[in-house]
């Protein structure tokens, strides 16, 4: 997987593959900031071709986008990563990890999801940083 440089992507070309539920109080907090500040970190996105021309799925940052939504922007700075759906999921799931109030119904779902497409509990646990036994704790029968 290797990154490439930050670059100017359509909104409109964006897809977000797993998408969450947002707390509204968040959201305005994060609206708020990004018009305030601006945008302090680029969302990360994977590039795919639809034929010739090409469209991006958001791998981190969906709040982050759609706060720029929000705000009328068109186009979004986004890194862009050369990743499988795979890499993708495992990203977005170490990113989730790492936010500080992560809701624990995302966390599973995400762990869930890497389990149906056939990762093992231990495979799992090394991407993730967490215990093979959390993991096996969280994955519903």
């Amino acid at each position: 997987m290797t990154t490439q440089a930050v670059e100017i992507i359509p909104i409109s070309s964006i897809n977000v593959p797993n998408p969450r539920a947002r707390n509204r109080k968040a959201f305005k907090e994060i609206v708020g900031s990004i018009a305030a500040l601006g945008l302090k970190r680029p969302i990360t996105v994977r590039r795919r071709m639809d034929g010739a021309v090409a469209q991006y799925d958001v791998v981190c940052g969906q709040g982050r986008l759609e706060a720029y939504q929000a705000l009328g922007q068109r186009e979004i700075p986004a890194i862009v990563v050369d990743a499988s759906n795979e890499d993708s999921a495992i990203m977005s799931l170490v990113e989730n990890c790492a936010r500080r109030q992560h809701r624990s119904i995302d966390l599973l779902r995400d762990i869930e999801g890497l389990r149906e497409r056939g990762y093992d509990f231990d495979e799992v646990a090394r991407k993730t940083g967490l215990s093979p036994e959390y993991v096996r704790g969280s994955v519903t029968c």
